[in-house]
């Protein structure tokens, strides 16, 4: 069996939140192996714009930042773009809901789709000032005191929480959140990172308004676990194969997607585990014959990203395989929904999507004989294009029937080069 050693680009959450914790803090802080992609630059341009100054070193992977305290940012110069980040204007609009200047928060067309209440909503309860276009971008956001809160949210939401405790830093008092089913926690990491554990009460979070953070002087940004999945999936799909990702974050709260391998009947395991803020290990899988899986509603948030390359596994494993819950993905970049049950049909694959009272569920019928469609539509939504990507590969069709390549730039800008090395058996990225 042939071993096929990739390492995959920076966790894309830890990379944004590194940059937006280092400029609250007093110090210089490095952030080594930081994402270069399109998301994370977007926040990096808003918080130069904010007058955080900034050192970015691409071939190394590398950020400096010097942070002058939570209250030091400047009025900017124009609006403030996000670009298709939703993560950048969600998180932002908390940090910005307590300046004492006015801000503009917009991005490209797909971000202004994208529903901006669910963090509105809270932070006008701390006090805030917003003003959208029916709750979404852009965001105008007018100096204002805040307020600490308790917020008990129905939604499971790590964009929202993070956008609440982060305004609960710049608030007076104490602001409580709690949600009902745990999100990914790499807020509450860099909290205790800083220097500032987040105290617990009763299921809620609690962030004082007095603290200041402290720098811990250098930041390691694992890989991306999100961004992993698709080679994880590959090497599973593909026989003879034996394919080992390097240093990837192990997070508990992001590992969804190596339980469900591992429901599946997939031969995955993990060596070689660090134990720091964010944990990392190698992660290791052989080719192996899939069984059906079904995902219920409550291990969504735990691998919210990965539904699209489970949906691609699901065609592959002989029976039934149900998602439940899916409803959040209507809303991310694409309606990922349909986005998934229009490539999957043009597969040859018998999928439905089942609206129930209080969810959408996905049913497919995996096993079954596949085509290589002409076109493969993207949605210019990354995580659909990787996904089909993968697919076909595995099928050992043409990639140029993918009809937008480029909108993996935003997260994975060498996705495309990885998947052709690991298709020939070449090790690659590290």
């Amino acid at each position: 069996m042939a071993t096929v050693v990739l390492c995959v680009p920076p966790d894309k959450s830890i990379s944004h939140r590194s940059l937006m914790f280092s400029s609250l803090t007093r110090g210089t802080t490095k952030v080594q192996n930081f994402l270069f992609a399109q998301d994370c630059l977007s926040t990096a341009g808003i918080l130069k714009a904010l007058g955080i100054r900034m050192r970015l070193d691409p071939k190394r992977r590398r950020v400096e930042v010097e942070g002058r305290g939570k209250f030091s940012f400047t009025a900017p110069k124009g609006v403030l773009f996000a670009g298709n980040s939703g993560t950048t204007m969600r998180i932002m609009t908390g940090v910005l809901a307590g300046q004492d200047f006015e801000s503009v928060l917009d991005g490209d067309d797909s971000l202004r789709r994208r529903p901006m209440q669910r963090v509105i909503r809270p932070l006008s309860l701390m006090g805030a000032r917003i003003e959208s276009h029916n709750g979404r971008a852009p965001l105008r956001i007018l100096p204002a005191r805040l307020r600490g809160i308790r917020w008990d949210s129905s939604l499971s939401s790590a964009q929202v929480k993070s956008a609440v405790l982060l305004a609960g830093l710049h608030a007076e008092g104490r602001t409580y959140y709690r949600e009902r089913v745990p999100s990914r926690d790499h807020t509450e990491r860099m909290f205790r990172l800083f220097g500032r554990p987040l105290r617990r009460y009763k299921g809620f979070l609690i962030v004082d308004g007095r603290w200041e953070l402290e720098s811990p002087g250098e930041i390691f940004v694992p890989g991306d676990i999100s961004s992993a999945s698709f080679f994880l999936a590959y090497g599973v799909l593909r026989p003879g194969v034996e394919l080992v990702v390097r240093r990837v974050g192990v997070n508990p709260t992001r590992m969804g997607m190596v339980d469900v391998l591992k429901r599946m009947g997939a031969r995955v395991r993990l060596v070689d585990k660090v134990d720091y803020a964010e944990p990392y290990a190698d992660i290791v899988v052989k080719s192996t014959n899939l069984r059906p899986v079904k995902i219920r509603s409550e291990e969504i948030p735990r691998l919210i990203d990965e539904v699209p390359i489970i949906a691609v596994l699901a065609s592959f494993a002989k029976g039934k395989s149900v998602i439940e819950g899916v409803d959040e993905l209507r809303v991310k970049e694409s309606d990922r929904v349909e986005a998934i049950r229009g490539n999957l049909v043009a597969f040859g694959v018998d999928v439905r999507v089942v609206k129930r009272k209080d969810r959408i569920d996905l049913e497919i019928w995996g096993g079954r004989p596949l085509v290589i469609p002409k076109r493969i539509r993207t949605w210019k939504d990354h995580r659909i294009a990787m996904a089909f990507g993968v697919m076909t590969a595995v099928l050992g069709g043409d990639l140029d029937r993918i009809d937008d390549r480029n909108c993996v730039d935003i997260s994975y800008p060498e996705f495309w080069e990885t998947l052709s090395r690991v298709s020939q058996g070449v090790d690659y990225g590290c």
